[in-house]
């Protein structure tokens, strides 16, 4: 299983990359793309940017507040509450590309750490099974962006039909710079996670493309 995980996950950072990379956002006016109303298809694209980028901060939020410094753990409860609160879209889209940006080294090194087993073995089974959740979750989130991607670049390319929508797809880049930004710092995450759980005897189930993503606002342990 764990070369199965570490196999797609990189598979899909290949195969990835050079096709997020399209000009570095560079082919705004260019290209062909689909029709139909494209102010529509912004939405349904940052709504979903949203719900991954909501999704990623929240999972890592949850490493970090049960394997992290507990001393800090304030500090972290209360970007959580910020996010699990905000109903704002450009809110959300700011605090998850925040916790992503501040907190994904921490959360990655926290699961890599040589006392990581020890950490999981002495958390609640309640703890535990959240830990669990949040590394499926990211993994989840990682094969979906791709197709995030493609979808966001037809909506820029659609510009090229009509220059009129450019202002309509400028919100699309903050989404494709995000996904651009992430993708390649999630394989690791993911097979050290599901090593861990397996190490602990865990069931963090087996992520994918179409399961459904759910942001879950984190829980911390008791002090």
């Amino acid at each position: 299983m764990k070369s199965k995980v570490l196999t797609v996950m990189m598979a899909l950072v290949v195969s990835t990359s050079a096709n997020a990379q399209f000009g570095a956002l560079g082919g705004l006016m260019g290209g062909g793309g689909g029709g139909g109303d494209v102010g529509a298809q912004v939405l349904v694209f940052n709504q979903e940017a949203n719900l991954i980028s909501k999704t990623v901060a929240f999972a890592l939020i949850q490493i970090v507040g049960a394997l992290g410094d507990k001393t800090k753990i304030a500090d972290i409860k209360a970007v959580n509450d910020s996010l699990s609160k905000s109903t704002d879209t450009k809110e959300i889209g700011a605090i998850s590309g925040s916790v992503i940006k501040s907190n994904f080294a921490e959360a990655d090194q926290l699961l890599k750490s040589a006392d990581a087993k020890a950490k999981m073995e002495n958390l609640s089974p309640e703890m535990q099974k959240k830990v669990a959740q949040s590394i499926f979750a990211v993994g989840v989130a990682a094969l979906q962006i791709p197709g995030a991607i493609n979808r966001g670049k037809n909506i820029v390319q659609s510009v090229g039909a009509n220059p009129m929508n450019i202002v309509k797809v400028l919100p699309v880049k903050d989404g494709l710079s995000m996904y651009i930004d992430v993708l390649p710092k999630l394989p690791t995450l993911v097979t050290t996670g599901m090593q861990l759980m397996r190490d602990v005897k865990v069931e963090a189930g087996n992520p994918t493309a179409d399961a459904k993503l759910a942001p879950e606002s984190a829980s911390f342990p008791e002090s």
